[in-house]
């Protein structure tokens, strides 16, 4: 049995971020979906502070309208997780964010309803509420397991390459 799940509205995590310092290449915005952070200081923690760099790293700090929604663990008998994928799907259509980046399994079966091992989802494109979506692994992952940080790295620079190609697109 899966541990139920919450899901916490969509906050900004760089607001301060100058909109017309923003790299155009990243698009309209990004939303986070993820399992492994405290919903109220996203950016804390050791997860958190590596989050932080790699989102630095693709200079989403520079943007204003980079959201997070923290999913956090629940008693059961909370919210169900379609529910959960129904909420997500409404943040999308709100927000209208260039790219979705879902890190960790629990995440990704939650908001794209699949099943299937994490490196499969990794490897697939993904469409959540019309939005691109990328799925990699979540920070408290990558803090446990060193060996895989090249491979998030390659997602996070595909799901970047997303965004510019339907920027050039647009």
């Amino acid at each position: 049995v899966m541990p139920a799940l919450r899901l916490h509205t969509p906050q900004a995590l760089y607001p301060a971020a100058d909109p017309a310092k923003t790299p155009a290449e990243l698009g309209s915005g990004w939303l986070i979906v993820t399992e492994s952070l405290s919903a109220a200081e996203p950016l804390q923690g050791d997860a958190g502070r590596l989050l932080d760099n790699m989102l630095r790293a693709m200079r989403l700090h520079q943007h204003p309208r980079v959201f997070v929604a923290a999913l956090e663990r629940t008693l059961p008998g909370t919210e169900a997780e379609e529910d959960i994928a129904a909420t997500l799907a409404q943040a999308v259509q709100s927000l209208q964010p260039a790219m979705v980046l879902v890190l960790g399994h629990v995440a990704a079966r939650v908001a794209l309803g699949c099943t299937e091992p994490l490196g499969r989802l990794r490897a697939g494109p993904h469409q959540l509420a019309g939005c691109p979506a990328v799925v990699t692994y979540d920070p408290a992952f990558l803090l446990r397991s060193q060996d895989v940080k090249a491979a998030a790295w390659a997602d996070l620079c595909h799901a970047l390459a997303m965004a510019r190609a339907a920027c050039s697109t647009a």
